[in-house]
């Protein structure tokens, strides 16, 4: 302090430095009795002038002063020259209540006495001491929770430097405190955290309060190879806090991408095998429809070229199936329209003497078939139609044949008509294999099979219900 500064400080009246202090300050004896008391320190603990000068500071209060962690120090100062600088203490006070009191001291000589005195200031910080117990409680609890996280987790700054880590991150990616934080990110192992669109994204994070999400980088990382990892970050916002700090959640996938990846493979070669096996199936099932025409074409009853008919539509109805499977590439499910459709059209190709002669109309919902539903139902399609073909158009040359699926609120019609004279009840044309055949289809897929036949026609209408069909 220079001459003028000690001039300045001579001159001014000590009670008006004192009345300005925020701190209380007692003035001791050497054996700590109480010389002088400020007003701000009788006003802090709430005690008067009368009570507190000439007593000893142990006995202020009824003995509520009697505090070992403050006398002792205290005692330190007179007897070894010491001074306290910050030395917090902890009290509960009967009057006041609990109070964390920050304490600096030291001792000094008054000029022209040989006494010596101790200079002791008091600030009440119970409340910055309360607030920073609980930001201590809450650090740690924020520590606890980071570090029982499966996944790793960085803390950046708005600059991306690292101000903390999991325990998750330093084992995941083989690295040490010392070794990341307080440094930055781009710095980090080398630079291999030097990824320019990752760099990129986490700098719009913090002016835009925006997010990443699922942002999926693959690394040569150098402790632990190739990795794929999935990186979230946002920004940690409270209200009225502008710092700028980001959390940065690493999750390793590198294996859940190799099972995906092996999953696809096999899933593709299934596909491929699939394929071929409906391949094979199909071309089978062309061979023995063949071998049935050319065995056919060698006979010369008409009943026996009937039946050989009959069983060639019913292969060929199966290998319709396996058709529509392939083209679309389902396993189990096949479109009506598609399915239903290509085996009347077949079988009117099949049984059709004159081209052309047959006016066809095919009217289908959009509706989906388990393959369990497609078979029996492709098999009576294919028997229903083969008997309108067989019978309706009998001497004449052009005739009209139909199929009509509708969905409604109950179930799914499927109908199948023609413009014949109708049927002949004493022809006796449904007691063959055929009609049982059909009977026992419809009785598989749980619906009910009506006729109505007359000079117009015949139709047949199936009805099943929804709950058949989607079984």
């Amino acid at each position: 302090m220079d001459d003028s500064s000690t001039m300045a400080l001579t001159t001014m009246n000590p009670s008006e430095i004192v009345a300005t202090l925020r701190e209380g300050l007692l003035i001791l004896t050497d054996d700590l009795t109480v010389e002088f008391a400020s007003d701000r320190f009788l006003k802090m603990f709430q005690v008067n002038r009368e009570e507190t000068l000439g007593r000893p500071l142990s006995d202020l209060g009824d003995g509520q002063w009697n505090i070992p962690a403050l006398l002792e120090p205290l005692s330190a100062i007179v007897a070894q020259d010491l001074t306290l600088e910050d030395l917090e203490v902890e009290h509960h006070f009967d009057h006041i209540g609990r109070k964390v009191m920050r304490l600096n001291g030291r001792k000094t000589v008054w000029a022209g006495e040989d006494a010596t005195r101790i200079l002791l200031a008091i600030d009440d910080v119970t409340e910055a001491a309360d607030h920073a117990r609980n930001l201590g409680i809450q650090r740690r609890l924020a520590e606890g929770i980071v570090d029982t996280l499966r996944e790793p987790l960085l803390v950046l700054d708005g600059d991306l430097q690292i101000v903390a880590a999991s325990r998750a991150f330093y084992m995941k990616f083989k690295v040490d405190a010392e070794h990341a934080v307080g440094r930055n990110l781009i710095d980090l192992g080398n630079g291999q955290w030097a990824n320019a669109e990752l760099i990129r994204l986490l700098k719009e994070v913090v002016p835009e309060h925006s997010t990443i999400e699922s942002y999926e980088i693959t690394h040569d990382f150098p402790q632990i190879g190739i990795r794929t990892v999935l990186l979230n970050a946002r920004k940690i916002f409270q209200e009225g806090n502008n710092t700028k700090t980001l959390l940065l959640a690493i999750e390793d996938i590198t294996e859940r991408r190799r099972l995906e990846a092996e999953r696809d493979r096999a899933l593709d070669q299934s596909n491929r095998l699939l394929d071929e096996l409906n391949h094979r199936v199909m071309n089978s099932m062309s061979m023995i429809g063949s071998v049935i025409s050319m065995e056919m074409r060698t006979l010369s009853d008409d009943e026996c070229k009937s039946a050989f008919v009959r069983m060639r539509n019913r292969i060929e109805a199966i290998g319709t199936l396996y058709r529509a499977l392939s083209r679309t590439g389902a396993v189990d499910i096949v479109k009506a329209k598609d399915y239903l459709g290509a085996i009347v059209r077949d079988t009117v190709t099949a049984m059709e003497a004159t081209p052309d002669a047959i006016d066809l109309t095919v009217t289908v919902d959009d509706i989906a078939l388990s393959t369990r539903f497609a078979v029996p139902l492709g098999l009576i399609t294919s028997e229903l139609a083969t008997n309108s073909l067989k019978y309706a158009y009998k001497g004449r040359n052009k005739g009209k044949l139909g199929l009509n699926v509708v969905s409604n609120k109950t179930g799914v019609e499927f109908t199948i008509w023609d413009d014949g004279p109708g049927i002949d009840e004493n022809a006796r044309v449904d007691s063959g294999l055929g009609q049982k055949l059909v009977e026992a289809f419809v009785l598989q897929l749980g619906g009910e099979l009506n006729r109505t036949s007359g000079h117009d026609g015949t139709r047949y209408v199936l009805t099943v219900p929804h709950s058949e069909i989607n079984r």
